[in-house]
């Protein structure tokens, strides 16, 4: 969904700014930013997946009402915007902030337009681009074995057992939180489904889906934790553990997996910058020094949908499934050490 785009009669959700709008009139009232900000966060909330709002209120709040909140709306011009934007780029923000930003921005700016309180919404511009490219370079962290396995000893059940989904398998975590109980088929996981904003969307047909290779110990930890979580076979292989008073429970979503569970654990284990994406980075890195390329870039599901089939379920090359066991081996004796080193400071 464009969260820049909304629907609906937003002239009467606003106060008065719009009375006069349409006869050459200035609107009797001076709307502020910060009003049709709030308003559009009032009127967008509903649409919003229940694992975004918080962090979509926040990006709202902390950067957009924070900087621009005092200004009329009618003030803002593509030039202040701009400037506006470039401060962020130069504060060293990602990219995934700054295009959150200017999509709640777009959307906050077309609401004070229809309401009246806006003539033209500056982010429209056919005459004027707005830019947002970050200065920051893309990340390439990666976990070293010694690292993961740090990592690893700080986690148990559930959380231990996502985390080396990510670092064994390298799914993508739109990918892995969208798994169902019978996504797991014999020794490979079916990737049909995913996760976005709090929605499940589908990502092809049944001969179409992935089957991503599981190695022999993961294969029996997930069994393990299938059999004593006990579920209908439609149901969320990783639901989330608070109901909030419902018995259908979502999937655990990855900004609270992320901010509530990884990296807590991470810093406790002193391993630094680790987010969802260092962990199929690592993944990435672990087979590219395992397994051939053509292997390694099926691996991570990059390969040509024409030749998908190739790569899936029970035609996987042989050496793929050998590079799999032999990194989750050498990871699981790094694990070990690890354990007794932690055991005998202990």
């Amino acid at each position: 969904m464009d969260l820049g785009t909304t629907s609906g009669d937003f002239s009467t959700a606003l106060p008065a700014f719009n009375e006069g709008a349409g006869n050459g009139a200035a609107p009797r009232m001076a709307a502020t930013f910060e009003q049709i900000a709030l308003q559009y966060i009032a009127l967008s909330e509903p649409r919003w997946g229940a694992h975004a709002v918080t962090t979509t209120k926040s990006v709202i709040r902390k950067h957009l009402i924070a900087k621009l909140g005092h200004l009329p709306a009618d003030k803002l011009t593509a030039k202040e915007i701009q400037i506006f934007l470039d401060e962020m780029v130069r504060s060293n923000a990602s990219y995934s902030l700054l295009k959150k930003a200017v999509t709640h921005l777009r959307g906050i700016l077309d609401l004070a337009q229809e309401s009246g309180a806006l003539a033209h919404n500056p982010m429209r511009s056919r005459t004027s681009k707005i830019d947002y490219r970050p200065q920051r370079p893309a990340s390439e962290r990666h976990l070293s074995l010694e690292e993961c396995a740090a990592l690893l000893s700080e986690l148990a059940g559930r959380d231990l057992l996502i985390v080396r989904m990510f670092i064994q398998l390298g799914l993508r975590p739109q990918e892995l939180f969208a798994l169902r109980r019978n996504d797991v088929r014999d020794e490979f996981i079916r990737i049909d489904e995913v996760l976005i904003k709090g929605r499940i969307r589908k990502v092809g047909n049944e001969e179409a889906a992935l089957g991503i290779y599981v190695p022999p110990d993961l294969l029996s930890q997930l069994a393990n934790w299938m059999k004593s979580t006990g579920a209908q076979d439609t149901g969320w292989l990783f639901p989330a553990s608070r109901s909030r008073g419902s018995s259908d429970l979502p999937p655990v979503g990855q900004d609270h997996f992320r901010n509530r569970i990884l990296k807590p654990a991470a810093k406790k284990a002193g391993v630094p910058d680790v987010d969802l994406f260092a962990l199929r980075r690592t993944c990435a890195n672990f087979f590219a020094h395992k397994a051939t390329a053509q292997d390694a870039l099926a691996q991570m599901r990059h390969v040509d949908p024409a030749h998908r089939a190739e790569f899936g379920g029970p035609g996987l090359p042989k050496s793929l499934k050998h590079a799999a066991v032999t990194i989750e081996a050498e990871l699981l004796r790094v694990v070990k050490r690890v354990e007794k080193k932690l055991l005998k400071n202990s």
